[in-house]
This record gives C-alpha cells, structure tokens and sequence, in this order.
C-alpha cells in the first residue's frame, strides 16, 4: 500500500510535466480576459476544477485496480484511466494557449478521500469506489453542462460539450457496475420510491372489508 501511496502523486506529476512546462518560463503570464474569446475567471475556475477532478479520479482508477475485487469495477477503472487521457491533454492545451496554469494535484478534501479509500480491499472498496463515482459523474454533468451553456472561450465551451458526451456514457456505466456490486443508484432509488408509492395508492383504493363481528351498541 506504501507503494502505491508513493506512486500516486509520480504518475500525476509525470503526465502533467510536459503540458506545465510553460508556466515555468518568464514570458507566459497568466491571462484573464473580459471578452472575445478570452478566459474569464469563471472559465478559469471551471478548468482548475476540471483538472483536479480529473487527477482526483485518475488516481482513484488506480487504485482500483490494486484493491477492488470485481472485474466489473477494474474494467470501469481503465476506462477511466482512457478518458482521463484524453480529456486532460485536451484541458491541458487550452490552458497552455491561454497562458493558465492549472493545478497540479488534487484538493486537500480529494486527497483525504483517497486516503480513506485505500484503506478499503475487496467488495468493501467497490462499493466505495462506485459511490464515489456516482456522486463524481452527477456532479461533472452539471459542471460540464453549465460551462457549455455559460462559457465565455469557445475553445473551452467546445471541451466541456466534447467531455459532456464522454460524461453520459461513463455515468451510465458506473450505475450499471455499481447495480452490479450492490451499490443503489439514484435511478433504481427513483424506480423504488414510485413502486412503494404505487403501491401505498393501491391499498388505499382498495375497498375495506365488511367486519363479520357483531355490532354493539351503547346507552
């Protein structure tokens, strides 16, 4: 566990080294701008937020795949590890051509969240694991969805969309491995909550049945 603790933050660190490069040069400030086609602060913040999600859920991936036990999960972790590739060399250079530098480590909460996690082995790590992925997807979509509505840098608003699309299908995904591990999603917990109401309205429909006991009356 020591070893994968220890090869977290190298892996991190590796793919993000050549997309940084810049902003360790004197000559690439970072930039903010009002308009045409330049990066507000909301843009900016949106991509910091991207990027340490991103790294948050590249590590989590894997360590997935050093402690879960259901094949399910481990391959729901490498495609997640695949997409990370992807989206992040994309984020990676629209920040560097709008001279941003992006974090390069998850917050202090994603880490303290990670360190709870690989404290898990087994089928207690999946169900772990996919509750997070859970709330992480939900939580992207509505991030992503916003930032392709609002965004003001079009490079940006394309990203988000391209990433929205990619964020659907991984969400579907991790409800069907978490379904598959015992782990309810918020749509079976829908589906749930309308069969007990269906059938709560049912009962109550029904109509009483005659008591056979005899009457007594009062004086």
């Amino acid at each position: 566990m020591r070893a994968l603790r220890s090869g977290l933050p190298l892996l991190t660190a590796a793919l993000l080294l050549s997309g940084i490069a810049f902003a360790q040069t004197g000559s690439s400030p970072e930039f903010y701008a009002n308009g045409n086609g330049g990066v507000q602060t909301a843009d900016k913040e949106f991509m910091s937020k991207a990027a340490q999600e991103g790294m948050a859920r590249f590590q989590l991936a894997y360590a997935a795949l050093q402690n879960a036990k259901s094949e399910e999960v481990k391959a729901f972790a490498r495609q997640v590890l695949a997409d990370y590739y992807k989206s992040q060399g994309a984020l990676i250079n629209i920040a560097t051509q709008q001279f941003i530098a992006l974090p390069t480590e998850p917050n202090a909460e994603q880490k303290a969240t990670l360190e709870s996690l690989l404290q898990l082995h087994g089928e207690d790590f999946d169900k772990a694991y996919m509750q997070l992925m859970l709330h992480g997807q939900r939580t992207d979509l509505t991030q992503l969805k916003r930032e392709a509505k609002s965004g003001n840098n079009q490079a940006v608003i394309d990203w988000a969309n391209q990433n929205l699309t990619a964020a659907q299908s991984q969400y579907k995904a991790a409800e069907k491995v978490a379904t598959a591990v015992g782990v309810g999603t918020g749509e079976s917990k829908d589906k749930s909550k309308a069969k007990a109401e269906t059938t709560e309205t049912k009962d109550k429909d029904k109509p009483k049945p005659k008591s056979n006991s005899p009457t007594v009356q009062t004086y």
